[in-house]
């Protein structure tokens, strides 16, 4: 079964319960991450017992409508665009099986994106963030409190600086570390936490101590949170004009990665669309749509693509042997 680390039960109850957790093991298999799936299941497990839908013959383009309609007034356009994605799949799913012959959810329309603009942190934020982490490191008399600076500072910075998932920083384990290819607070990380708590450099690489439990998502969803408002940084969602400004959250590091990433690459003077592919396979992505997703024009990336853009056309000599334009 997929890595079920800080997911919620996979205990399903709906008639469809074994299909779903077989369809989460399908795709955990092809590489995919599932924490989305695991919760948009559980939404259509409820909805089915709500509805006492018992059989495969019962799902159709009307049920879909009711479903749409049931959460239309709960969550997001973007959420449910993301469960009607999740509904689609397993659908399929249950067709390649011949389960199905079709797929009531493809009958149905896409549900219409409420713009939305994601925050990326800026250079400045992230230099605030990140000093105020080594502040502690260095300021705190207590070892064991100075030591979880240490760690957090670790996990939050390789969230940003390798542009990882939070499940896979979590899940990283000392075989994942190479000390040939160290770096400073990796090695000083494991040697503070087996010099104050005589844990050794095997297992998790990121944990809560003396307790040896492995950070989780919440927490380090959470507590990051609490580091954003402590340093004013923090915001909840906002409206203006028609368009959502999201919140600065974790996740939003991953995105500061690949933004930065392509950031670079303009001042570089590289070739952005051939460098593209190798960020979407680093990153983990199946397509370069999903890339595309934590790409967010940002006034940096716009005043670059700009000068790019002027340094090309803006002289006017290429067209002087022109004669018609004489």
């Amino acid at each position: 079964m997929p890595n079920t680390t800080d997911m919620p039960d996979l205990y399903y109850e709906s008639f469809l319960a074994a299909a779903m957790r077989d369809y989460l093991d399908y795709l955990d298999n092809l590489g995919f991450s599932t924490a989305m799936q695991v919760y948009n299941l559980k939404c259509i497990d409820r909805f089915l017992i709500e509805h006492r839908i018992y059989n495969l013959e019962e799902l159709d383009t009307r049920l879909m409508t009711q479903f749409v309609d049931q959460h239309r007034r709960r969550v997001r356009p973007q959420t449910l665009r993301l469960l009607r994605h999740t509904f689609h799949g397993l659908c399929r799913y249950l067709i390649r099986r011949d389960l199905m012959k079709e797929n009531p959810v493809a009958g149905f329309p896409a549900i219409k994106p409420q713009p939305y603009l994601p925050h990326v942190f800026s250079a400045q934020e992230l230099q605030t963030i990140f000093n105020s982490f080594q502040r502690k490191i260095e300021q705190e008399r207590d070892p064991a409190v100075r030591f979880r600076a240490l760690s957090q500072y670790t996990f939050y910075h390789l969230l940003y600086a390798c542009g990882l998932r939070v499940s896979e920083a979590i899940a990283l384990t000392k075989s994942a570390y190479s000390p040939e290819r160290a770096t400073l607070y990796m090695d000083r990380l494991l040697a503070v936490r087996q010099e104050l708590f005589g844990t050794p450099p095997a297992g998790f690489l990121f944990l809560f101590l003396p307790e040896s439990r492995p950070y989780n998502r919440n927490w380090a969803s959470q507590n990051f949170r609490e580091v954003l408002r402590c340093l004013g940084i923090y915001h909840n969602e906002e409206y203006h004009r028609g368009v959502c400004h999201g919140t600065p959250h974790l996740h939003e590091l991953r995105r500061a990665f690949a933004v930065h990433r392509l950031l670079k690459w303009y001042r570089e003077k590289a070739d952005v669309n051939a460098k593209l592919p190798l960020l979407a396979t680093y990153m983990g992505h199946s397509c370069f749509e999903h890339t595309k997703t934590y790409l967010t024009l940002t006034h940096q990336l716009l005043s670059e693509a700009g000068s790019r853009f002027a340094r090309s056309f803006d002289r006017l000599d290429w067209i002087t042997d022109d004669s018609e334009l004489q």
